[in-house]
């Protein structure tokens, strides 16, 4: 048994963690990462123009903002969105708990070999 450390990125919005970095290869699933989203704050306004980015709410609910919608996720009612890759999106916690979150790609563009986020 092991127990592997993870890089993880803090600031005032929370944390972000990819589970798989230290992986040789993860087939068809790419950059997972979880984060956490303190009560009145957003992250992302961002698009990947190379692959999907699926979203699953592990404690706590927000809302995802993608083109003209507004899609409420909550760890209550466990889903999964899929945003298609090219769509603009941000997460917002508008609720009084710190949310977490998990996201991973699981479709790509051929010759895609890494993080395409574009600001």
């Amino acid at each position: 048994m092991s127990n592997q450390i993870l890089n993880d990125h803090r600031d005032s919005r929370g944390f972000v963690v990819n589970p798989f970095e230290y992986l040789a290869g993860t087939g068809d699933i790419s950059n997972c990462h979880a984060f956490s989203i303190e009560p009145g704050c957003e992250r992302g306004n961002h698009a990947h123009p190379a692959r999907n980015e699926q979203i699953l709410v592990l404690s706590g609910s927000i809302t995802v903002k993608h083109r003209d919608e507004n899609t409420t996720l909550s760890a209550g009612t466990p889903s999964i969105l899929t945003i298609p890759e090219g769509i603009r999106h941000t997460f917002e916690n508008n609720t009084k708990e710190t949310a977490v979150v998990i996201c991973w790609s699981s479709e790509r563009k051929e010759g895609y070999n890494g993080d395409d986020t574009v600001w």
